[in-house]
């Protein structure tokens, strides 16, 4: 079905009245150990929906950032995937950890980042097995942010940039924030762009930062990775994202 504007403002509407639930559903992308092939975690991702039709976030994400009102998502879909998460005992596994994005605007607001962690408090989810991804995009952190994102580091929580393409947004990284985590974007994964992504991966070597590369789709790209020494990914090679009934069947009930 055709997704119109009509469709994008009724989830924005939502949105503003406090209602995410009616316009919003929770998709989870497996992190993949590519030496092994197991499920290391789950990426939490947004869709939206109008009564059958599913809507992409690139519709409505950046009108949510330009009013501001991508305050309301960040914690929303971090508490659903927590909530799933808690209810199939993901947070007693050793090697699991939940992810969520957060655009820079959220982490900029210290209401946003506190509501994070009243979230694991509530539900006693241990912090050190939650990532929060933030959203490589033209928006910077304030300083207010960049010290939110420090006090949440010290709370335990794993913070991850999403989306590195090119030595200068990891150069943005370190002046903004030192996170423990760079998400490698699947642009990277492109022939012509390897010697780019090799000069990133060594760069996070020596800064000793995690490495997660997104997009994988072909086998010689999960070789050319491992052959580089990163061995976490998300990518269709392995599974596209999936509802919470579908993960939980493939990679919890198996």
């Amino acid at each position: 079905m055709t997704v119109d504007n009509e469709d994008v403002r009724k989830i924005l509407a939502n949105i503003s009245q406090g209602n995410p639930e009616q316009s919003l559903v929770i998709y989870l992308q497996p992190i993949i150990n590519m030496v092994d092939g197991q499920c290391v975690g789950a990426e939490a991702l947004v869709r939206g929906r109008v009564e059958s039709k599913l809507v992409f976030p690139d519709r409505f994400i950046g009108l949510l950032e330009q009013n501001k009102d991508i305050r309301k998502v960040g914690v929303y879909v971090l508490q659903r995937a927590i909530q799933f998460s808690k209810e199939h005992d993901l947070h007693r596994q050793d090697n699991f950890s939940i992810s969520s994005n957060f655009s820079p605007i959220e982490i900029n607001d210290l209401s946003v980042v506190e509501k994070i962690k009243s979230i694991t408090d509530a539900t006693g989810y241990p912090s050190h097995k939650v990532t929060i991804e933030i959203t490589e995009t033209d928006i910077s952190l304030s300083s207010q942010g960049r010290q939110n994102a420090s006090w949440l580091q010290q709370q335990g929580f794993v913070i991850a940039w999403d989306d590195i393409s090119h030595l200068d947004d990891l150069s943005k990284n370190s002046r903004e924030f030192c996170s423990n985590v760079i998400k490698l974007d699947r642009s990277l994964l492109n022939e012509e762009c390897l010697p780019q992504a090799r000069e990133i991966i060594l760069l996070c070597k020596t800064k000793k930062l995690q490495l997660v590369a997104e997009g994988v789709e072909y086998a010689w790209q999960r070789d050319w990775l491992l052959a580089q020494g990163v061995t976490a990914c998300q990518g269709y090679y392995y599974s596209p994202p999936v509802n919470k009934q579908v993960f939980a069947q493939k990679y919890i009930c198996a």
